[in-house]
């Protein structure tokens, strides 16, 4: 992932970024170079390349009053990214630029709207509480609470795990009061085979989410926050794809079925 595509999709506003070394970046900010990422488009409602810039810049025609701008350049600028499956789709950035930092002060539509727009695809398998919250953790990861967008992720990891036991408590024959008993660890254990494959393999996540809760900082949280609302994204394409898969067969035998008879 590229530091822009980082900063763009991931960074919460006002959010510094270093960059003593970083011209590429600066070269960017300030028009100087064409630049392609990755991420999601709202308005496509799906993954896309993202473009802009204004100018060419590369190492090969540099000269030393362009490297001597870009070192010294500080102020606001902006930055306008389009989306290739469609150009009137863009995503709008605002920052602070000063010689050693980067400032992300304003971004439309906003981090928290991007995210839940792409969180929107896992409905199908979330009830509205989970939905709700999963809306919640990301709101509060794109303004800078990291301890609290943990607290939501980890209700979610939780639900996720108790749900999957009620739906197969009564087929599997299983003591409702020896599970609750359990750590989470071992509950994760106990159903292996009824849960996706990624939840029980990094079971470890519940750990690290309860850990940031308690002992971790804002800072930290927010640092950890992309990967871990990542794995809960797998867990959910995993719980998906089955879903999908399920109903694909069921319509298949309701089909069979209708010529049966």
């Amino acid at each position: 992932m590229s530091t822009l595509e980082k900063f763009a999709f991931q960074t919460p506003l006002y959010t510094k970024l270093e960059l003593p070394k970083n011209l590429e970046l600066k070269a960017i900010l300030n028009g100087l170079k064409h630049f392609k990422v990755d991420g999601h488009c709202p308005e496509c409602g799906k993954n896309s390349t993202f473009s802009g810039g204004r100018y060419n810049w590369d190492k090969a025609t540099q000269s030393e009053e362009s490297i001597e701008k870009l070192e010294n350049t500080v102020g606001y600028t902006s930055l306008k990214m389009t989306c290739a499956r469609n150009y009137e789709h863009e995503l709008r950035y605002w920052f602070l630029l000063q010689v050693d930092t980067v400032e992300k002060v304003g971004q439309y539509p906003s981090l928290a709207d991007i995210a839940n727009d792409e969180a929107a695809t896992y409905r199908s398998v979330l009830n509205k509480t989970d939905a709700s919250e999963l809306h919640r953790a990301i709101g509060l990861a794109a303004h800078g609470v990291g301890i609290g967008s943990f607290v939501y992720l980890r209700r979610i990891f939780e639900r996720l795990v108790y749900d999957r036991f009620a739906s197969f408590r009564v087929a599997e024959d299983w003591d409702e009061e020896a599970f609750l008993k359990l750590r989470m660890d071992e509950k994760v254990k106990f159903l292996k085979g009824h849960i996706p494959d990624f939840l029980y393999k990094n079971r470890a996540l519940y750990a690290i989410l309860s850990k940031g809760i308690h002992n971790l900082s804002d800072e930290v949280c927010l640092k950890a926050f992309e990967p871990l609302k990542l794995s809960i994204k797998i867990i959910l394409e995993e719980d998906k794809k089955k879903k999908e898969e399920l109903e694909m067969q069921q319509a298949a035998v309701d089909a069979i079925k209708a010529f049966e008879t």
